[in-house]
């Protein structure tokens, strides 16, 4: 890893239970959000599940902005395709929470997650997603440092610098053999995230990635 991911990494070790132990060759990066407001909820989650859960979390702001779970060779579920019975892609892919709370609707003007609370306008991004109205924006901080992450794994496993032009369709079957960068929501309908808040146009840039139709 690279001394500015490894000065901007807090290792926080989940127990080898949690997580299968196993090298498995990755092509593919999997982008959720943690439906939550801060790292520790997610890690607790992780904590309390079966091995459930993904080898880093990107949170909103510093000092320091990733946080290591275990590591990215070995694999965990994270995508829960009832499809994928073997959890092949679970096995090849590298999956990465970003804290975000994720979607939210419009009530009379007023923006609302679906914990209950209320957002200022300036932080929605609005836009049609499975029902809902719009989503959190993330900090440019926060997509800088996901974006930092993304290119040290792309080198260090050879994964393919693209993304689909579509990214908030599921694309089942066609996901079974893309290799490159992806979210949570192109392997399953019922997911929000990555959503509309997300900045691809700025993300893809600082990855130098190529957009592709499956």
């Amino acid at each position: 890893m690279p001394q500015d991911l490894v000065s901007d990494t807090l290792y926080k070790p989940l127990p080898p239970r949690k997580y299968f132990a196993k090298a498995v060759k990755k092509d593919l990066i999997v982008l959720h959000f943690t439906a939550g407001y801060d790292w520790q909820t997610a890690y607790k989650t992780f904590s309390k599940a079966g091995r459930v859960c993904t080898p880093y979390i990107v949170d909103l702001a510093g000092p320091k902005h990733i946080v290591k779970l275990y590591d990215d060779k070995f694999w965990s579920y994270h995508l829960g395709i009832k499809t994928d019975t073997e959890h092949l892609n679970d096995q090849r892919s590298i999956g990465i929470e970003i804290v975000n709370i994720g979607p939210v609707w419009q009530r009379d003007g007023k923006w609302f997650d679906y914990v209950g609370k209320q957002w200022p306008k300036s932080e929605i991004v609005a836009g049609a997603n499975r029902g809902a109205d719009g989503g959190v924006r993330f900090p440019d901080e926060q997509v800088e440092a996901v974006a930092r992450l993304v290119n040290h794994l792309c080198d260090a496993y050879a994964i393919p610098l693209r993304v689909l032009i579509d990214k908030m369709s599921c694309r089942l079957p066609q996901m079974n053999a893309f290799q490159g960068i992806a979210t949570h929501q192109m392997f399953r309908k019922d997911k929000y995230d990555l959503g509309p808040a997300w900045p691809w146009e700025q993300f893809m840039e600082l990855c130098r990635l190529e957009e592709v139709k499956v």
